[in-house]
């Protein structure tokens, strides 16, 4: 999966953002929650959790050969928990858009395993809800992990049909859910960002 990245803000002069002084005395031993994202068209698009990125501008992304790159917020959307960033780079591979809306109940997903760079594998799931009481987004039987959210949620043509979000519990038992935003709700963030059609990004497959 090589259009999966990993996403870590920066600060004005360039350094990477650790945590604060008072985070580390409080939780030593936790590290800053992780930001996943992917490319999503030839001009170095990535999609990601908003929550995640934060008040951050400015980006540096790890593709999965190891390579940085600068990235900044072009798109943020609070309601959705949607952040678009944009590579300082272009030309790299890429995840194509699908149809979340074609999604039904039992239908089964793909989410990104949490190893590092080209050692990713995907992990099954199956849908439990497509929006209904679930605040809109998808509901998934996988077990939350941090280093997920961000990422996409896929289908077996390989598109993307879900941004991971977050994950909690289940009402009334001890299973856990993983929830991601529709790709659908994202594809009108886009159409001013790009010149290129939708139909376009929502039918080149990734490159392997």
């Amino acid at each position: 999966m090589r259009a999966v990245v990993d996403i870590r803000p920066v600060n004005r002069i360039g350094a990477r953002l650790e945590p604060s002084a008072a985070f580390r005395r409080a939780a030593s031993e936790l590290r800053p929650q992780p930001i996943r994202g992917f490319i999503i068209d030839e001009f170095g698009h990535v999609v990601t959790s908003n929550t995640r990125v934060g008040e951050a501008t400015s980006l540096e992304v790890t593709l999965s050969n190891g390579r940085r790159l600068g990235a900044t917020v072009v798109v943020r959307n609070w309601l959705n928990d949607v952040a678009i960033l944009r590579l300082d780079r272009r030309g790299f591979a890429l995840i194509a858009l699908g149809d979340s809306g074609s999604l039904v109940v039992g239908d089964r997903v793909l989410a990104i395993s949490n190893e590092i760079g080209p050692d990713r594998t995907v992990t099954p799931a199956t849908v439990l809800a497509t929006g209904n009481g679930t605040g809109g987004n998808l509901a998934v039987d996988l077990a939350p992990t941090p280093d997920g959210v961000g990422g996409p949620l896929l289908n077996s043509a390989g598109q993307a049909v879900g941004i991971v979000v977050d994950g909690a519990p289940s009402t009334g038992g001890s299973r856990r859910l993983t929830f991601a935003v529709p790709v659908d709700r994202v594809k009108p963030l886009l159409r001013n960002l790009s010149p290129r059609p939708m139909a376009e990004l929502m039918s080149t497959s990734e490159a392997r």
